[in-house]
């Protein structure tokens, strides 16, 4: 039902982690999928406009924007993808979406905002292509002509490389205190980098990459027990596993696996 491709772009890899192209291929159905929180920022197309519906809080089903920017979130969402739905997304490490928007993420966090909102003249919709592989080659010399050097320009962004490049490295599992030691600034000062150029704090990162390595050694090791993974991800024990599951995903782990989806399994891996 289901078809995703990726590309990873390496002229602007330390900025981009990857392209995709997602379709439903179905004339019949539409797909229905939570998506869970996974700690990056993207920019999305829908190559058919109002084929692709979210659930708000009041169970109202709104379009998504023709082109927006996925912010981070930190609850899942229900994701409806009409029949034909065809989507392109460029998909940024959990600090680097700031070198487009040169907004404070924060404001951005739990939102979704029409691309042209927030950032103007980008004209990325211009690069989508009859195929997913020129269009991936059409966004990567875009972007490549786009960004700068970030370490001239950003005040304080080599202490949040250096702190993602540890929460990314190390799983999630590493603490606030490891990361104030690593960069050598104040615990409020991190926080303020976190909420610039990521649009969360420290720890709620760390909990999110946590969760999407405990999902992707699940999937791995069937085999095993949800306890004997929990520990294997670092939770103390399958009830702190189960509450930090169920804050950042609305439901057990348990059920989660019962009804997993195409969309988070590709991306809880990338």
């Amino acid at each position: 039902m289901i078809t995703l491709q990726t590309y990873i772009p390496q002229k602007i890899r330390q900025l981009v982690k990857s392209f995709w192209f997602l379709e439903v291929n179905t004339k019949d159905h539409f797909y229905e999928e939570d998506i869970i929180p996974d700690g990056h920022h993207e920019i999305i197309f829908h190559v058919n406009n109002g084929s692709a519906q979210r659930k708000l809080h009041n169970d109202t089903w709104v379009n998504e924007p023709h082109t927006f920017i996925a912010a981070q979130t930190v609850n899942s969402y229900q994701l409806r993808l009409l029949p034909g739905s065809r989507l392109y997304g460029i998909r940024f490490y959990p600090h680097t979406l700031y070198t487009l928007t040169r907004v404070p993420l924060a404001a951005l966090t739990n939102q979704s905002y029409a691309l042209s909102d927030v950032v103007s003249n980008l004209q990325l919709s211009n690069c989508i292509a009859d195929n997913p592989q020129q269009t991936f080659l059409n966004f990567e010399q875009l972007l490549f002509q786009k960004i700068s050097d970030l370490s001239s320009d950003y005040p304080g962004y080599g202490y949040i490389q250096a702190s993602m490049g540890a929460i990314l490295h190390q799983n999630g599992l590493v603490t606030i205190d490891e990361l104030i030691r690593k960069t050598g600034i104040s615990g409020k000062y991190l926080d303020v980098l976190f909420d610039k150029y990521i649009g969360v704090g420290p720890k709620m990162m760390t909990r999110i990459i946590q969760l999407n390595h405990f999902i992707v050694y699940r999937t791995t090791h069937p085999q095993k027990t949800l306890t004997e993974c929990a520990y294997e991800a670092g939770y103390y024990d399958q009830a702190h596993l189960i509450k930090s599951f169920r804050s950042l995903t609305n439901q057990a782990p348990g059920n989660y696996f019962r009804n997993r989806g195409y969309i988070n399994d590709h991306f809880t891996g990338l």
